[in-house]
């Protein structure tokens, strides 16, 4: 794919166009003749075009007609995000993606990222005909088709099948913390942790402190399930329903959209999308981000319904000897080292006023689970 970072939807000229979807392996004849981009649309750091297309005469007639263009650049942040992280993503979609069988993700035609300023850009598929987003865990996207929420489980267990204890995890793909770097983890959660109680004063109760305290003093133990070296994944790490595109009925009858060699047939299921945190870790990372911060009426009725799908899901893509103990297991172990650091995160990284609501969220979860017994644990 081409490196050369575009800054505006103004670059992306018909010869650039030709150039980058030839280089994807979508465009094996003819030109573009004319691209008109709409937008943009700013959102946390980025600014998103979509883009029409029009060939000329002769064009493989599967080129992609629509195209959505990421354009991510420092100057537009608004946060503390860090540089890194959309470089992260640039090596999803140019190393990752094209190494998977399981279909997760938006085809990617084209990728660029600049080392020195940390800009970057995605060409992307436009597939608002067949999937659109969903944020409420109880609604149906498909007629007739699952819950989004069963969606999105299916998906994450497509994803961490396909990189399901692979050699590759910690070697080329991602790496683990080391354990001086576990340290360093351990003590910035103190810092953080004290400094989100000293900005909440006495509005947040004894009890909920004394939890956290018994979780900060649990944590190097249970950070030795992390490096186990068994039953490993490659994570997404920021799987909320906002980060799902979900599949709806075809709303034209027209051929689908050529994709790269490495993606076959058209995008079906949930699509996955934001790829700046992913990483290599416990499975149960992902479910914990999607179903422990939901209102407690919501997760009770749909939590073990939906862990059991993911579990199945798993072992219907080959993975074998991870029983629904471990899988739960895992999930509770997420819901502290993930769900219940949320909030404090969000205070301390972009400095968000503290959220008790979401506090009372995931303290439920945890008191309800039984977390609290895994902090005796010594993976």
């Amino acid at each position: 794919m081409p490196q050369d970072v575009i800054r505006s939807a103004d670059e992306v000229t018909p010869e650039w166009l030709t150039a980058t979807l030839r280089a994807g392996g979508v465009l094996t004849r003819g030109e573009v003749a004319g691209v008109e981009a709409e937008g943009p649309e700013s959102t946390f750091a980025s600014d998103i075009y979509r883009l029409a297309v029009t060939y000329t005469a002769g064009a493989f007639a599967r080129a992609p007609r629509h195209l959505f263009l990421k354009i991510s650049m420092p100057s537009l942040q608004h946060g503390a995000l860090p540089r890194e992280q959309w470089r992260r993503e640039y090596d999803f979609y140019t190393g990752i993606a094209p190494a998977m069988n399981a279909h997760v993700t938006i085809p990617a035609f084209g990728a660029g990222y600049e080392e020195n300023t940390g800009a970057s850009y995605l060409l992307l598929l436009d597939v608002s005909d067949t999937h659109g987003p969903c944020l409420a865990p109880e609604e149906a996207p498909v007629d007739g088709g699952p819950l989004a929420a069963e969606s999105a489980v299916e998906a994450l267990a497509r994803f961490h099948a396909a990189w399901w204890d692979s050699p590759r995890l910690g070697v080329d793909i991602g790496r683990y913390p080391s354990p001086q770097e576990r340290i360093h983890d351990v003590e910035n959660a103190r810092i953080a942790t004290a400094t989100f109680f000293d900005r909440c004063g006495d509005s947040l109760p004894d009890r909920w402190r004394a939890t956290y305290e018994r979780v900060l003093d649990a944590l190097p133990g249970l950070y030795g399930r992390h490096s186990s070296g068994r039953n490993l994944t490659l994570v997404h790490g920021d799987a909320h329903l906002g980060n799902f595109l979900f599949p709806r009925r075809q709303r034209s009858a027209g051929p689908p959209a050529s994709r790269p060699a490495h993606v076959a047939g058209p995008p079906s299921g949930a699509l996955l999308l934001d790829w700046q945190f992913w990483h290599p870790t416990i499975g149960g990372t992902d479910l914990a981000f999607l179903i422990a911060r939901w209102e407690p009426e919501t997760r009770r009725a749909l939590e073990a319904p939906l862990l059991h799908r993911y579990h199945d899901g798993l072992l219907a893509h080959g993975v074998t000897g991870y029983t629904r103990s471990d899988c739960y297991d895992d999930y509770r172990l997420s819901v502290i080292l993930v769900s219940l650091f949320i909030p404090i995160w969000q205070r301390t990284l972009w400095g968000w006023k503290p959220d008790l609501r979401a506090v009372e969220t995931v303290m439920t979860a945890y008191e309800e689970l039984g977390c609290e017994e895994m902090l005796g644990r010594v993976q």
